[in-house]
């Protein structure tokens, strides 16, 4: 069984394709029941976040949709916040903590923009060494697993450009030791981990994230896990659920959960 929600959705209020509205509209064509609207929160050092002015225009309008679609889909209010930003999260229905950028020395790594990027951070800030990267990423997602946030995002984001393994290798023990610490984590926050297809979608990956390691250690710590599409297009609303789903089962899950309006419900996967 798949959902028939998302709740990582981005519109053209940050880095999204469209508009709230056009959103919504795609979701009543799947059937779904709810859709929960995550842009990402202000961070000066982001330019994909939304500037402080836009949060309450954006807030404003995802409530707007809430009550004229009233009795056709739920309309939920998320924050995607990232963990080295200050700003505040108490005025959303849900916030999802994502880790895209890593400290090195004074500087800020993204791992979330390109893979020249990428490169370029582990030579300049690590020496060359991608699982000394790695290390700082994984430690900085155990560390995002104290905030309040109900939602952890993409927990292994810094393999997005390295689906052929070859900055890395995602078995190697340097890798994995930190990533499943990480893991360890996530499950003792009791937070919902999300199984995220987004790259998917946009042509970086043809599996979600976590992949297999991570979700096997998430299963047998009893981890709660949430299917999300990660939207950046509309047209991709519902990608990739089933393979996710089947990824899920065959990682150790009989369950998942999602959204129903303000609700979290367990189902059968």
């Amino acid at each position: 069984m798949t959902p028939r929600s998302n709740i990582h959705t981005h519109s053209t209020y940050a880095d999204g394709r469209d508009m709230p509205e056009d959103m919504l509209q795609a979701a009543l064509r799947l059937g779904f029941h709810t859709l929960g609207f995550s842009e990402h929160g202000h961070a000066d050092y982001d330019d994909c976040s939304m500037p402080t002015e836009v949060e309450p225009v954006y807030r404003a309008e995802i409530l707007r949709l809430r009550d004229k679609y009233a009795g056709q889909i739920d309309v939920l209010l998320g924050y995607e916040h990232d963990w080295l930003s200050p700003y505040p999260t108490d005025r959303y229905d849900f916030v999802i903590e994502s880790v895209h950028y890593v400290r090195a020395g004074d500087a800020l790594v993204c791992v979330d923009e390109s893979r020249p990027i990428l490169e370029n951070a582990a030579e300049r800030h690590f020496d060359g060494d991608f699982y000394a990267l790695c290390k700082a990423y994984f430690r900085t997602v155990a560390e995002s697993c104290a905030s309040p946030a109900q939602v952890l995002g993409h927990m292994d984001l810094v393999m997005k450009f390295n689906e052929a393994r070859d900055l890395f290798d995602d078995a190697d023990p340097r890798y994995l030791r930190c990533a499943l610490e990480a893991a360890d984590a996530a499950a003792d926050s009791g937070k919902l981990v999300e199984i995220n297809t987004g790259a998917i979608a946009r042509g970086y990956r043809t599996q979600p994230y976590p992949g297999p390691a991570i979700l096997r250690r998430l299963a047998e710590r009893s981890a709660r896990i949430i299917l999300s599409s990660d939207c950046h297009d509309s047209r991709y609303l519902d990608c990739g659920f089933s393979d996710a789903a089947a990824l899920a089962r065959a990682c150790g899950f009989k369950t998942a959960w999602a959204y129903r309006g303000a609700t979290l419900e367990e189902y059968p996967l």
